[in-house]
């Protein structure tokens, strides 16, 4: 019998609230995964949070094929608001209305799937380039545990990134153990990331996200931070097939 877990939305917006107020400078988003549709061919999220510096609220919902690791024709939707009387709560309601027809078009709520898997910068001690977890939520010792591993690699430097970074980085990721067992595969590498992400210089493993439709293999999400030279974090979702 599959076995999902689902997380409130409070729970993860806590884990990253307040980012901004750390020593580093620039915002991190925060993040919530929506779910998946039934085949497991379509992810969505939701990232947040307030611009450092000009205080505006943003709210981004990006819907991802899980099959080439793209984002959906039509989408991300994005939210900025600069009205005197502008907050994150109307800035998310409003991104959320705007996607709702894809939402519900995939029925994306009906599977949240298993955040197996979170790990924010605020998690003291924790490793940034690897992530250990398992695809069942259950008590006793972990079973047929999985990791996944973050490489960085130097790319060429976009013009428009020339003014404000040196040196931008993509990223590599590989699943290094699969159901307990070493394993070496290449699950990704990127040399173009997203333009919104096209400056980073740094990345973190920041989640995992699991989930088993009832006539395929499992989708695993990897949750990838990245950093701009400002220190803002923005998410990437890269879908992972075991």
């Amino acid at each position: 019998m599959r076995k999902q877990l689902f997380i409130a939305g409070s729970l993860l917006a806590a884990a990253l609230a307040g980012l901004p107020g750390l020593s580093l400078a620039g915002d991190i988003a925060s993040i919530q995964p929506i779910g998946f549709s039934a085949d497991g061919k379509v992810f969505a999220f939701q990232e947040f949070g307030i611009k450092e510096g000009s205080n505006v609220p943003y709210s981004n919902t990006y819907f991802i094929d899980t099959d080439k690791g793209q984002y959906l024709e039509g989408t991300p939707f994005r939210t900025e608001l600069t009205d005197q009387d502008a907050n994150l709560s109307k800035a998310r309601r409003q991104n959320l209305t705007a996607a709702r027809g894809q939402m519900d078009k995939y029925d994306l709520l009906t599977n949240p799937g298993l955040i197996a898997a979170f790990n924010p910068p605020t998690e003291l001690g924790s490793p940034a380039k690897t992530l250990r977890y398992t695809t069942l939520a259950t008590d006793g010792p972990p079973k047929s545990p999985y990791t996944l591993s973050l490489g960085e690699l130097p790319i060429a430097v976009p013009k428009d990134c020339a003014a404000i970074a040196k040196r931008v980085l993509g990223f590599s990721l590989q699943m290094i153990e699969k159901e307990g067992a070493p394993n070496r595969q290449a699950a990704r590498q990127v040399q173009t990331v997203p333009a919104e992400r096209a400056c980073s210089v740094e990345y973190r493993i920041g989640g995992a996200v699991v989930y088993q439709p009832e006539a395929a293999n499992q989708v695993h999400i990897a949750l990838v931070l990245a950093f701009d030279a400002q220190r803002n974090g923005r998410w990437i979702a890269v879908p992972v097939h075991p």
